[in-house]
């Protein structure tokens, strides 16, 4: 989870506690009457004013936009029972009710992809697990998504998950636009970061980090009401928001690298090199 915004700093910073009352940290929504009973959420935000890459999500890669990919590869993953685009922009809206996404439309005072992924959970008081899958990842893993979902259900003590993998380019992981994970012997989170975590490039122990989460429906809704901690800040990493207060985070491991489009660079890279097949769901 990258900042894509920035919310004052202040208050005591408490640890996860399930049993306090969920606050948002965009408009509230009324909850109102809910039409489903499903137990597994994925949400999709997309917004279109990205200052490095306006209109990012309809941006068109491989003959379709690229949200249209994210979706397709979500829907090809096992165990989600319902699938949203959340954004506060028609545009984005009407290109994916196109292609036949479901389409929730939140506040535009949401101030990153979590925020918004957390008013819809707002709206699905039945979703027990929610997933946010970032909407700028067109060659997103859907074995690691299904994975991601088993990974939560095995687990009901499990309050967040995420998914990592083995960069077989270990030069990549120099770059401080890839970020890196390390995790302990039980497979969960020790901490992220961009700068080159536990000698990475050098073949270290480190993962290279995918965007994409799962949440306790009642720890995303208090997540998306804390603000920002100090190594969140530093790192510019939301997820470290999380590993600050003790939140502990399973990593899942995914088969093949995927990475989110940031640039028109990128995208025009990925354009020329051609789509990666989609792993299985299995």
């Amino acid at each position: 989870m990258e900042q894509r915004g920035t919310r004052a700093l202040g208050g005591p910073r408490a640890a996860f506690d399930p049993s306090r009352p969920p606050v948002l940290a965009c408009h509230p929504v009324p909850t109102g009457p809910t039409d489903t009973s499903r137990a597994v959420l994925g949400v999709i935000p997309a917004r279109y004013g990205a200052s490095r890459f306006p209109g990012k999500p309809l941006a068109v890669l491989w003959g379709k936009p690229m949200l249209q990919h994210v979706w397709e590869r979500a829907r090809a993953a096992r165990g989600i029972d319902e699938l949203v685009v959340a954004t506060d922009d028609e545009r984005i809206a009407a290109a994916a009710r196109g292609w036949g996404a479901g389409v929730e439309m939140t506040s535009p005072a949401c101030a990153s992809g979590t925020d918004r992924v957390a008013e819809v959970a707002r709206r699905r008081p039945h979703a027990a697990i929610v997933l946010n899958l970032q909407g700028d990842e067109p060659e997103l893993e859907s074995h690691a998504v299904t994975k991601l979902v088993e990974a939560m259900r095995a687990d009901e003590r499990l309050p967040m998950a995420t998914v990592a993998h083995r960069e077989p380019n270990a030069a990549a992981l120099a770059s401080e636009n890839v970020v890196k994970v390390v995790v302990d012997d039980a497979g969960f989170a020790i901490y992220f970061s961009r700068a080159d975590l536990a000698g990475a490039s050098r073949g270290g122990p480190a993962l290279r980090h995918a965007g994409v989460y799962a949440f306790r429906r009642e720890l995303l809704l208090e997540f998306a009401g804390w603000p920002p901690g100090r190594l969140e800040i530093a790192e510019r990493l939301e997820q470290l928001r999380a590993v600050e207060r003790g939140v502990p985070i399973k990593v899942v491991l995914g088969e093949r690298s995927f990475s989110g489009v940031d640039t028109p660079e990128q995208l025009a890279e990925l354009e020329r090199r051609g789509p990666a097949p989609a792993a299985a769901a299995l």
